[in-house]
């Protein structure tokens, strides 16, 4: 018999550059044992043609919604069982999505459908997803999908772990942020769905979040983007709060459409998830956060430095388990 899923709550938002055109999604669904959450990006640039019939709407609009609702379809369709995730993937979830994205057929009456450049992908998007399914009294398991650089991650105790690894040229979360890397993998109509697979242990309480570019692309390290989301968990009364503060700040940063789908399991309440995360918010704060705060932009040498002192740590579900 499997252990029930100590699913505490659900914090999740989707913020538009341009309002009532914002090309990410989400998704997220639970039975008991075993859930799902996920986040999806359209990419607007490779996808950038848009329909009268769907309201002028881009592809990349389209795409980001239709896949998020194959994940979600297709989880509802196998779960619960003791399906694995290998197979899940393999054989159920890439299947449907190819199948969906290839029946699509765009309206004949767009007037734009025929341009197409040497770039332009039909329904291009990104996608980031974790299954999570209850192991024991104190462990869970956590089985991270994507294709793209939309990402996965735990927090707990220990900090931010990044369970993706971005399709880019330049992969690694550092240079990425500051060099113009290449998408190498999305979902699109042009190739069949290649979803890659990163599957771990994780100690509860921990917390599993996925998260699109935006909201972690616009920072000078990737420590600061742990740092959001302490700092905003620090100042927040409650869910509602945290929700709130951590999408302000967030798009105070952002220069594109920003989405996150964050689960909380395995603690008593907020408060005591509070006090379990404020030594990790202060070693944080000691070891980079306020050296960072006090840097001149274009200091990146320092920054370097202080990255080097905490990717082991952040990288430390990326030795085993991909695929």
């Amino acid at each position: 018999m499997e252990t029930k899923l100590p699913l505490n709550f659900i914090l999740s938002f989707c913020k538009e550059i341009l309002p009532g055109h914002g090309e990410d999604c989400y998704c997220y669904t639970f039975c008991d044992t075993v859930g799902l959450l996920g986040v999806f990006d359209g990419c607007g640039g490779a996808g950038a043609r848009k329909h009268e019939h769907y309201s002028g709407q881009t592809e990349a609009y389209v795409a980001s919604r239709l896949v998020s609702g194959v994940f979600y379809d297709q989880f509802r369709r196998c779960y619960p069982s003791d399906m694995e995730a290998t197979r899940f993937v393999g054989e159920v979830l890439a299947p449907a999505v190819n199948e969906c994205l290839k029946t699509y057929q765009p309206p004949k009456e767009d007037s734009d459908f025929q341009i197409r450049g040497s770039m332009v992908r039909t329904l291009p998007t990104t996608a980031a997803a974790a299954l999570v399914r209850q192991l024991d009294d104190s462990k869970m398991q956590v089985d991270a999908i994507w294709a793209g650089d939309s990402r996965v991650y735990i927090l707990d105790e220990w900090g931010l772990a990044q369970l993706t690894v971005d399709d880019t040229s330049v992969p690694d979360p550092m240079e990425n942020l500051y060099e113009d890397g290449v998408l190498r993998n999305i979902l699109c109509t042009e190739k069949a769905a290649k979803l890659r697979m990163n599957s771990v242990t994780v100690s509860q309480p921990a917390l599993v979040l996925a998260a699109t570019d935006g909201c972690f692309g616009y920072v000078s390290t990737p420590m600061e983007f742990e740092g959001m989301l302490l700092d905003t968990l620090m100042v927040s009364e409650n869910v509602a709060q945290w929700e709130e503060q951590l999408a302000q700040v967030i798009g105070q940063f952002a220069g594109d459409d920003h989405t996150l789908c964050l689960g909380a399991f395995g603690y008593q309440d907020f408060t005591e998830m509070k006090r379990a995360f404020s030594r990790r918010y202060q070693s944080l704060c000691a070891q980079c956060l306020d050296t960072i705060s006090q840097l001149p932009l274009e200091d990146r040498q320092t920054r370097t430095e202080l990255w080097n002192l905490y990717q082991d740590n952040y990288c430390r579900f990326l030795k085993d388990g991909q695929s």
